[in-house]
């Protein structure tokens, strides 16, 4: 997969899991019906848009709680939590706790709750919250997202074959190739391997290879 890198005040995570598909699940508590629906969302205007759907779409629900880590599992920017309506602490919050210890990136989850007549106490409120959100997770098929840096290498036609096995050993992708007097290749490394990739290249072209980022 090849995705564009961000810069950010922290250090992104180099690779992480992301939703691969929706996730629908419902349960009975005490005759209440909980809902929980699971989507990929990168962005928080991504989570927004999500939950605004799906407390349209149960706009007779007594309640649309919901939580997400839209973005990097370590991108506090992207959490987020919201009770809407129930007891404060009993909802958004135990869901959130189910998503940010999965260790899935880029993921919302909103559940509709439809009282059905017999009060759970905030334990029990809680509990019925979070088990919606791991019931879902349970079912839950992830892909791994990786982040690429972006490399320039120029090089003489006789270390082609070498710069592609190179790129390939690292799992890269050769987006570019110019033809000159030289080689100029435009690849995508990813961001974990970079100073490895850059190291096993300057060995292997014996100082005939030159790397520039971005």
């Amino acid at each position: 997969m090849h995705f564009a890198q961000k810069k950010h005040q922290y250090e992104i995570m180099s690779s992480y899991l992301i939703p691969g598909k929706p996730v629908i699940v419902e349960q009975k508590v005490k005759r209440s019906l909980f809902i929980c629906y699971i989507e990929h969302c990168p962005t928080r205007k991504d989570a927004d848009s999500f939950i605004h759907r799906i407390a349209e779409k149960h706009a007779d629900a007594n309640h649309n709680c919901w939580a997400c880590v839209a973005g990097s599992p370590n991108d506090p920017t992207g959490y987020g939590m919201n009770d809407d309506g129930e007891p404060r602490g009993c909802a958004g919050k135990p869901m959130f706790n189910v998503l940010q210890h999965s260790g899935v990136g880029e993921i919302c989850a909103v559940v509709s709750r439809y009282f059905g007549g017999i009060k759970l106490g905030t334990g029990g409120m809680a509990r019925a919250y979070s088990s919606s959100v791991q019931l879902a997770m349970d079912e839950l098929e992830t892909i791994t997202k990786i982040h690429y840096c972006q490399l320039s290498l120029t090089l003489p036609y006789s270390f082609l074959k070498t710069a592609e096995h190179l790129v390939a050993a690292e799992n890269g992708i050769i987006t570019d190739t110019e033809y000159g007097a030289d080689i100029r290749l435009h690849v995508d490394i990813p961001q974990d391997t970079e100073q490895d990739f850059i190291e096993r290249l300057r060995e292997a072209g014996q100082g005939g290879i030159q790397v520039i980022k971005g």
